[in-house]
């Protein structure tokens, strides 16, 4: 039975968009019950906590681990890897295709395993930086919960090459549902973990989401025909991996311009009275909504054909977009 679900999940998240307007929809429709879902995460981190000490620290606890998934992962990935997976597509050359991505989940693996392990060692100083207006119990608490939330940078990187795949191939179906995903695992965290293990718990919620994030997309992939190979991959002579890195560079700048206005944001709020973050970062997930529904949905649909006729050089069909 599981099997069969699995094979069926797999078939139905597989389905190529057959236009940019048909896959827009489907990405905004997700969109909004992720939304809808933040949105009750939100309450229920509210309702249970309160806007104090422990919201303070479970949204000071993400600024490590966001820093380092924004900066590697997030937009930078993406804008660099499917054009270059999307190019060996439209040259079939799927088995380059397919040692593109072995190598870029490899290297993504091995910087931000080595940067988490850093993170997890030196927890304690990075919250001093952070959140220096925060009392001595309140830092412990957070450094506790970074220790734990800098496995998710993990899961998400890994996530953030299994989408660039999917989307480079046109199947959005799971791209689009591993936000939702991803809610659940942090609801599941203040619900169910928190009563057993206490604020801990929000962490490790965080955790299970990145996982059901990353494994939401993995039956598409292997339907698309993937195996990952490491053997057959130098990824220090590798130049396409190379350049995927030099196309990521640039992007990665411009998000480190947001993400040090957010480490700003946290180390004033931790100056200010108890709650002050939390609320802070309740309000900014609201005002983020507008964008994620309408741009970014429009934008993820259309990156794919963009990168495949800039690939074939079809300049007519290019701007015709």
């Amino acid at each position: 039975m599981v099997k069969r679900w699995f094979n069926n999940f797999s078939s139905w998240t597989s389905t190529p968009s057959k236009t940019v307007g048909s896959a827009a929809l489907l990405i905004a429709i997700a969109s909004i019950a992720s939304r809808f879902l933040g949105f009750l995460r939100d309450r229920i981190l509210a309702s249970q906590f309160g806007a104090g000490d422990t919201l303070d620290a479970y949204y000071a606890a993400f600024r490590i681990p966001d820093l380092l998934y924004s900066l590697l992962v997030l937009g930078a990935l993406s804008a660099a890897f499917v054009p270059i997976f999307t190019e060996f597509l439209a040259e079939k050359k799927e088995e380059e295709a397919w040692k593109l991505t072995s190598g870029t989940l490899y290297l993504l693996l091995l910087f931000l395993g080595g940067l988490s392990l850093l993170g997890i060692v030196f927890a304690p100083w990075l919250t001093a930086l952070i959140a220096p207006g925060f009392s001595p119990e309140k830092m412990d608490t957070v450094a506790m919960l970074t220790r734990v939330m800098l496995l998710s940078p993990i899961f998400l990187a890994v996530s953030a090459v299994f989408g660039g795949v999917l989307i480079s191939f046109k199947q959005f179906a799971a791209y689009s549902l591993a936000p939702i995903f991803y809610n659940v695992g942090i609801i599941c965290g203040a619900l169910f973990f928190v009563p057993f293990i206490g604020p801990v718990g929000l962490a490790w919620g965080v955790v299970l989401g990145s996982f059901l994030h990353m494994m939401t997309q993995y039956p598409s992939l292997r339907r698309s025909g993937f195996h990952f190979k490491l053997h057959s991959i130098d990824i220090w002579k590798d130049t396409t991996v190379r350049k995927v890195i030099r196309l990521m560079i640039p992007r990665s700048l411009g998000l480190a311009v947001n993400q040090i206005s957010l480490l700003a944001v946290t180390i004033f709020a931790s100056t200010l009275a108890s709650g002050s973050l939390a609320v802070f970062t309740l309000a900014n997930n609201i005002q983020s909504v507008p964008l994620g529904l309408f741009g970014i949905a429009f934008s993820v649909a259309v990156f794919p054909s963009l990168s495949f006729f800039a690939a074939k050089k079809k300049e007519e069909d290019f701007f015709a977009i």
